[in-house]
């Protein structure tokens, strides 16, 4: 009876196990970024992380987003390209009703491609930091670079210029 009652728990315990396993580990230094399409403000599919891509920003809260949206709009399109840079925004927390009738709306009214995880688990591979913007830098695909800066300036420094 007891061998029976282990063998049970043992195989609860590796079922429940299983999902902490699929959950993606975030990439550190050194680690390619994964090749998927998000679709961007639009509903655009887009490659990610692209051809061109050598620094990758990412916010998941709505304070680090207007930081990155405040430092890209003052950059312009032209400057964003030429520099490789891609915005990736989590908005998987965000209530259903706001992204339609509010954020939407107003990320739609930027002249720069804003790409959209809609689920959790889009972008679970990003390392991020609370209150932060998360800044890669990519060389030959493979991250070079980690950075967390939470202010427009410390962005500007971690992206290299203004």
């Amino acid at each position: 009876m007891q061998r029976r009652t282990f063998i049970m728990a043992a195989a609860v315990s590796t079922v429940l196990g299983w999902p902490a396993l699929a959950v993606a580990a975030a990439l550190g230094v050194g680690d390619g970024l994964p090749s998927t399409t998000f679709e961007n403000q639009h509903g655009k599919p887009e490659p990610f992380p692209g051809a061109d891509t050598r620094v990758v920003l990412f916010a998941v809260e709505k304070a680090p987003s207007d930081v990155v949206n405040e430092y890209l709009t003052a950059l312009g399109v032209e400057a964003m390209r030429q520099r490789g840079i891609v915005f990736l925004a989590d908005i998987s927390g965000m209530p259903g009703f706001v992204t339609q009738t509010f954020a939407l709306p107003k990320m739609r009214k930027r002249p720069y491609s804003i790409l959209l995880a809609n689920k959790a688990d889009q972008c679970a591979f990003m390392p991020h930091e609370k209150d932060a913007v998360t800044v890669l830098h990519l060389a030959q695909g493979k991250i070079t670079q980690i950075q967390f800066p939470r202010d427009l300036a410390a962005l500007k420094a971690a992206v290299g210029g203004s």
